[in-house]
């Protein structure tokens, strides 16, 4: 018996176990620190007894291998902050969430530090097929050897691609990335773009929604998931959106409570997710880092001033549509 009268589907959501964790720490690109300091330091930081400030520090003066070592007396606080698979999909269950997408990224070429692999995700899948969909990390700069892991992570049974396009300083029209285009159309599987704000060192210019038009055009078999709703370039991905049907936009990492709030710029995609894109939005909520569960983001949802019919399709019909659950 779940504590909802919905269904939902989580399309960017991440696996608490002890591993996640510590990878996400530990693997956080040198170009991403600031995330530690300023965005999710602050809330996260406090939990293991130290402050955002701290937490910064030890990231930026470690590599990889000393900061794993660093965190080590940090592991029975970590621990209290994590859960195992098990009871993770408990919880799942008791919230109504009917599929939960786990994604993996892969950004060892620019960043220098090789995280979880795949097979980790896989494995998630494996053990749990009807709870979970598993999304490979892809790093376009690695070449046929990107190509390759698509394929090899399709075989495992993952059934999806994530890439952040401001890690690697590429944008999607780049022609490193038309392989892994062929190869996701191929497979019948999407990919998934981080097109937002960012945090780092390197430039957003690359996130640009009208970089996707381009790609969408190209190759209209694709199926796109516009990720974090193209905050600040709002109004340009509603325009791709509607022009183009094989584009999706989930609006995970965003409290939905400011997605109707007038003055932000998220006015273009309420107004036109409950009319024209009704079938394009997608939740998501990376809920780990953003201070409330996935639940409450959901309930977030269901208050913003939408059609109830649209509100089911944000939080689960379009999912299922677009993930072929239904």
């Amino acid at each position: 018996m779940n504590d909802v009268k919905y269904k939902i589907i989580d399309s960017l959501c991440y696996v608490p176990t002890e591993e996640v964790f510590v990878d996400l720490l530990v693997s956080l690109p040198p170009q991403m620190a600031r995330y530690l300091r300023d965005v999710f330091g602050p809330r996260v930081a406090p939990l293991l007894g130290i402050s955002a400030e701290e937490l910064y520090n030890l990231k930026t003066s470690k590599n990889a291998f000393e900061l794993k070592n660093a965190l080590k007396p940090y592991l029975p606080k970590i621990r209290k902050l994590t859960s195992t698979l098990n009871d993770f999909v408990v919880q799942l269950d008791k919230m109504g969430v009917e599929k939960a997408v786990i994604f993996n990224l892969d950004e060892e070429t620019p960043s220098g530090i090789a995280g979880l692999p795949n097979d980790y995700y896989a494995g998630i899948v494996k053990e749990y097929p009807n709870k979970f969909i598993g999304f490979a990390g892809i790093d376009p700069l690695k070449g046929m050897d990107a190509v390759r892991e698509i394929k090899r992570s399709y075989d495992l049974g993952l059934r999806g691609v994530a890439v952040r396009p401001f890690m690697f300083q590429i944008p999607p029209t780049h022609a490193k990335m038309y392989p892994i285009y062929s190869t996701c159309v191929e497979l019948d599987i999407p990919i998934w773009f981080h097109l937002s704000i960012n945090f780092s060192t390197n430039s957003m210019e690359v996130e640009r929604p009208i970089y996707l038009d381009i790609v969408c055009q190209d190759f209209p078999e694709l199926k796109i998931i516009a990720g974090h709703g193209g905050w600040p370039w709002v109004n340009e991905l509603v325009a791709v959106a509607w022009r183009n049907p094989n584009m999706y936009i989930d609006i995970a990492s965003y409290v939905p409570k400011y997605l109707g709030m007038k003055g932000t710029g998220w006015e273009p995609l309420i107004n036109l997710g409950n009319s024209i894109l009704q079938d394009k939005i997608l939740f998501g909520s990376t809920w780990l880092f953003m201070g409330l569960s996935i639940k409450q983001l959901a309930d977030g949802v269901m208050e913003l001033p939408l059609k109830e019919e649209v509100k089911k399709k944000w939080l689960y019909s379009n999912a299922a549509k677009l993930l072929g659950i239904e």
